[in-house]
């Protein structure tokens, strides 16, 4: 579909798209487990009858923070919180002369690497809510931003249904929103110079993320959460007194359930830095951002 070609003939038809490739149906949304979780009474509404002010994008990165729907995607949320570090990367993915104001019409559009080439993906604006006007998937911390739901549906569409969604790694994603090569590294045979593969990886504003295994336990006593995945958003050497000390920083999609091991907010290593240090790198947040 041409994104150009079908908004012009919608604003000159001052009509708003719909997409009958990715209809506002149950069939958009799979066939499968996930229809047995959706709310009663589901219904599709364009973001202008969910909110007052609806706004596409916001430019604060700490605005671009979403949360997860009933969708168990947190790998496909872990890799977008990675691209919201590299605003150009994302402005890649997320077309970013889009609005709910100036040339509106119900449509929108994004960019996905797939089978080796850059593929536009349009949909419409109608998003499943429930009763209560909440989106059912993606939404954003913000509730009037609409950028996350919309990448997410557009990301659905090229998969074939939300339901597809489910199941996925980090690495994965990231290929898909880059074009980049993939790299996956097994803890437990992690090489020797990991610190300086990591290391590389930052300077070369590579995009890094990390999950856990499975378990029969949901979130273990350390905080991790079993079968999940977090995006790396950072990496530093820290003195300690007794010596060098490699951190790796993470952050749960989810936005909260943090790490409660060494180097966690409210662990007793961060008496061994410099009170500089501490004030820099430690943060006694619930954010599902930690060291």
């Amino acid at each position: 579909q041409n994104y150009q070609a079908l908004l012009e003939l919608c604003l000159k038809n001052k009509c708003l798209f719909t997409d009958d490739n990715f209809p506002a149906h149950i069939s958009s949304i799979g066939t499968g487990a996930l229809l047995k979780k959706l709310p009663r009474n589901l219904q599709w509404k364009r973001p202008h009858a969910l909110h007052k002010s609806p706004v596409f994008y916001a430019a604060n990165r700490k605005q671009l923070d979403l949360c997860q729907g009933l969708v168990e995607n947190c790998w496909f949320l872990a890799a977008l919180e990675a691209l919201t570090f590299h605003q150009d990367i994302l402005a890649a993915v997320v077309p970013q002369n889009q609005s709910f104001e100036r040339k509106y019409a119900g449509i929108f559009h994004f960019r996905f690497w797939h089978f080796g080439e850059w593929v536009d993906v349009v949909v419409d604006d109608r998003l499943p809510v429930n009763e209560a006007g909440e989106l059912v998937f993606v939404s954003s911390v913000n509730k009037n931003v609409f950028w996350g739901a919309l990448l997410e549906k557009a990301y659905a569409k090229l998969y074939g249904s939300y339901e597809d969604l489910q199941i996925g790694h980090v690495s994965e994603a990231l290929v898909d929103f880059t074009g980049g090569v993939n790299t996956r590294i097994k803890l437990a045979e992690a090489p020797p110079y990991l610190w300086d593969i990591l290391t590389r990886a930052t300077y070369s504003r590579s995009l890094m993320g990390c999950h856990t295994h499975l378990g029969t336990t949901k979130v273990l006593k350390n905080g991790l959460v079993a079968g999940h995945a977090y995006t790396v958003t950072g990496i530093r050497k820290v003195t300690c007194r007794y010596g060098p000390e490699n951190l790796v920083r993470l952050r749960n999609p989810w936005g909260k359930i943090e790490w409660k091991g060494d180097w966690s907010d409210s662990s007793c290593k961060w008496e061994l830095l410099s009170p500089k240090e501490k004030i820099l790198l430690r943060k006694m947040k619930e954010d599902g951002e930690f060291w």
